[in-house]
């Protein structure tokens, strides 16, 4: 009973609480303006607009973000590419240092091997002049003298040639180089009559000659008649009468003014040492040329009658020859110059190829200078190598077959 009662009283609370809160609803509802619903309406749609705002503006964001990411994408991209090629430019780089290397390694090496043969050069200048020193000692004792008047280093005569800026009178030279060569040609034949040295001193000088390397040591010289059948040989031109367009020399160096000319315009800006050591060169190459032509004219315009005696003609023909070694000497020396100015070419080349400094167009007038200046060399050669022959073989059949043997003693510079 007591609980029934008890759940009664909690009933009659509850109702009594639902109707309170309906009857205050109502007077709250009783009391509200008539105005405010419309506020409140304005308020719902104000902030409707402002969530479909919001909306859009999410929607925009969205977008965007996809179209940065979008563009994130394409940069990595093209970094990715860049990267590439940096590692490319980085390895061909890399690649470039160790030729470089390399190259500087070879011409170390080369400059080693230059170095070895300017000491064996000093060398054998040492011995020459060792060798001249005994030979003026020994011509004194022998009462020949004369070896003042013309006995010079090939190295003086051909530094006095380089440091002339002006050519000296090729024929008064010439005339007075055959004057003193006709002086101590009398003076040989009135102290001996063999071959213009005794027994004697040529066995003091045959122990230095015997150690050098000779052309014509054991040259055995025929007689006039020939053991072949003359017909099958073609007669040619004699070398003489072959000019500097003929022999291919004056060709040559009028390339080498229209590449000096190529080199002067693309560096006229920036003169370089290289510019003046190929105008030497080609100074030393074109006298050379004017030296050889004059010989070759010379010997052609030789008067060969038979009343002349033989022992003129053997003379004439020996003075020729002993010029012609000069020449030959003179252009090998020129082309120990030759390789000094490769060097120094090749030097400035990689210099400038390490400043970027280099343009195809250097380039290629160096290379085409370098190869004029070989063909010249070789011409030269060529040309003096062919006169020295046919000397050689129109004294062999006059029988003047030792005259190298006496020339040779009397002139050591002459090899």
């Amino acid at each position: 009973m007591a609980e029934e009662k008890q759940q009664q009283q909690e009933e009659d609370t509850h109702k009594l609480l639902r109707s309170y809160l309906g009857l205050s609803f109502s007077m709250f509802l009783a009391t509200l303006a008539n105005n405010s619903v419309p506020a409140l309406q304005g308020k719902v749609r104000m902030l409707s607009q402002r969530a479909a705002e919001a909306a859009e503006e999410l929607r925009q964001m969205k977008s965007r973000r996809q179209e940065d990411s979008k563009a994130n994408a394409r940069v990595v991209e093209i970094f990715a590419s860049h990267r590439n090629a940096w590692q490319a430019e980085e390895k061909r780089l890399l690649q470039q240092i160790d030729a470089a290397a390399e190259e500087i390694a070879r011409l170390r090496g080369r400059v080693v091997e230059l170095e070895e043969c300017v000491t064996r050069a000093e060398k054998e200048v040492g011995e020459r002049d060792e060798m001249i020193g005994f030979m003026s000692r020994r011509i004194e004792e022998e009462g020949l003298g004369g070896r003042e008047q013309y006995g010079k280093k090939s190295g003086e005569w051909f530094q006095k040639e380089e440091e002339e800026e002006e050519e000296e009178d090729l024929v008064g030279s010439t005339r007075s180089l055959e004057e003193e060569i006709e002086v101590i040609y009398e003076q040989h034949s009135q102290h001996f009559g063999n071959n213009g040295f005794d027994s004697e001193f040529m066995a003091s000088a045959s122990k230095f000659w015997s150690e050098k390397a000779s052309l014509w040591q054991d040259v055995q010289y025929e007689s006039l008649e020939s053991m072949y059948n003359t017909k099958h040989f073609v007669a040619r031109e004699s070398p003489w009468k072959v000019d500097g367009d003929s022999a291919g020399v004056s060709s040559k160096l009028k390339l080498l003014e229209q590449d000096l000319l190529n080199l002067e315009k693309i560096g006229k800006n920036d003169p370089s040492k290289v510019s003046s050591l190929i105008k030497k060169q080609a100074k030393r190459y074109q006298g050379l040329s004017e030296k050889i032509e004059d010989l070759c004219r010379r010997i052609a315009n030789d008067p060969c009658e038979p009343s002349l005696g033989s022992e003129f003609r053997t003379q004439t023909q020996t003075e020729f020859l002993l010029e012609a070694f000069r020449l030959q000497q003179g252009v090998s020396e020129t082309g120990q110059n030759l390789v000094s100015l490769q060097t120094e070419i090749g030097k400035s080349n990689y210099r400038d190829e390490l400043r970027s400094e280099t343009t195809l167009t250097t380039r290629r007038s160096l290379e085409s200078t370098r190869n004029n200046f070989k063909e010249i060399q070789r011409n030269l050669e060529i040309w003096l190598a062919r006169i020295i022959g046919d000397l050689e073989g129109i004294l062999s059949r006059e029988g003047a077959s030792r005259v190298r043997e006496y020339y040779i003693s009397r002139y050591p510079f002459v090899q």
